[in-house]
């Protein structure tokens, strides 16, 4: 079985640290995203993995093998650059049979490789077409179509999409995903697009500074991030994240958020909270978890926390809309709330709204980790 494997690799550039410790493995058949902002080093761990730098410390399997001290082309990678990489000088042809003619494959077997690849992606009445006569989107497709020539045993795309406009960008996503169900083999993918990230992702691991944050699916790093920054990095609008104060409720545990909203938590956190032992928390809850009252239907109402707020803003988007929604003189919550044809709220409005106490997440103000 194909798999892709780093194992604690660390690369220092001057005197930065800008890839720390890093770990993971891609299994055969898995899509995995690098999802991070820039800077954050998630470029320069592709980078080490097809072989274009070297690694202070730690080790590249691919396959089963270490090729950590091999040069990229005996790592037998596909890749996909931001820039494509093609040759100007070349048409469609011969971009996509360069490397297969650089590894001496027989000649009627590269024809039949660069045609069935140019096939797949819409190119086979474009062979002969110097690239430069070509659109950006077209380009993008020769790449993939080069990789998809390629016997590979990992897949590896370098932020592809990032200089396509979003027509393109949806149908080179496409692409991208019949090369990797064609091929089955593992893949990495770097990005900053979350849209992306989710779109396509099996997991994602989240990169901030050369540190991995968390290795999840697009769920688990809705539902149950592993800390603060991952809270406040998925997500559009992202994570509500509130200072709140713990308090003992009889035999159960409450949270003092504002003067108008105290959550009373569910059974689930005794034994977490009885192990915490402090009395500062950091609540968070995402913008989807809080509802219209009126629409909290009867069997759910010991599921929820019912508030009032007033309406500071709304923002309407296809088929829902963002309300930030004002919780006494200085603290304010995003509630997304989908277009259901009922009459919306106006800024200035106080509303009675519900909040999914199933949804809270708890995270320690001190170390900035999710409690468990």
């Amino acid at each position: 079985m194909s798999s892709l494997e780093v194992r604690g690799l660390v690369k220092r550039l001057g005197g930065n640290l800008v890839v720390n410790d890093i770990s993971f493995r891609i299994e055969e058949g898995e899509f995995f995203v690098l999802l991070g902002a820039s800077g954050s080093g998630k470029s320069t761990i592709l980078r080490l993995v097809c072989g274009l730098e070297q690694p202070d410390q730690g080790q590249v399997m691919i396959a089963g093998r270490d090729v950590t001290r091999l040069p990229p082309r005996d790592r037998n990678l596909g890749m996909v650059f931001q820039d494509y990489g093609l040759y100007p000088n070349m048409n469609v042809f011969q971009n996509i049979a360069y490397g297969l003619e650089a590894r001496r494959m027989n000649r009627d077997e590269i024809q039949q490789r660069v045609m069935s690849s140019a096939k797949m992606v819409g190119l086979g009445e474009m062979i002969e077409r110097s690239i430069v006569d070509l659109s950006g989107g077209e380009q993008q497709r020769v790449a993939l179509a080069r990789a998809l020539a390629k016997d590979a045993d990992a897949y590896l795309f370098d932020e592809p999409l990032s200089n396509l406009d979003p027509k393109l960008r949806h149908q080179a996503r496409r692409d991208i995903m019949n090369l990797h169900r064609q091929k089955r083999k593992p893949s990495l993918y770097v990005t900053h697009d979350q849209t992306e990230a989710f779109a396509m992702a099996d997991r994602i691991a989240i990169m901030s500074h050369g540190k991995l944050q968390q290795i999840d699916t697009t769920e688990a790093l809705l539902q149950a991030p592993a800390n603060i920054f991952v809270a406040q990095f998925i997500g559009s609008p992202p994570m509500n994240l509130m200072d709140g104060d713990i308090k003992r409720a009889g035999d159960a545990y409450q949270i003092a958020i504002s003067e108008n909203l105290t959550v009373m938590l569910p059974d689930r956190w005794k034994p977490i909270l009885n192990r915490y032992g402090k009395s500062s928390v950091v609540i968070g809850f995402r913008p989807q978890a809080v509802m219209p009252a009126s629409e909290v239907i009867e069997a759910d109402q010991q599921q929820v926390e019912t508030f009032t707020g007033e309406v500071e803003n709304i923002e309407a988007l296809i088929g829902e809309m963002v309300a930030i929604i004002k919780l006494g003189e200085k603290r304010s919550i995003a509630a997304v709330f989908q277009d259901n044809g009922q009459v919306e709220p106006n800024p200035g409005d106080v509303v009675s709204f519900a909040l999914d106490v199933n949804q809270i997440c708890l995270f320690d103000p001190d170390s900035q980790q999710a409690i468990r």
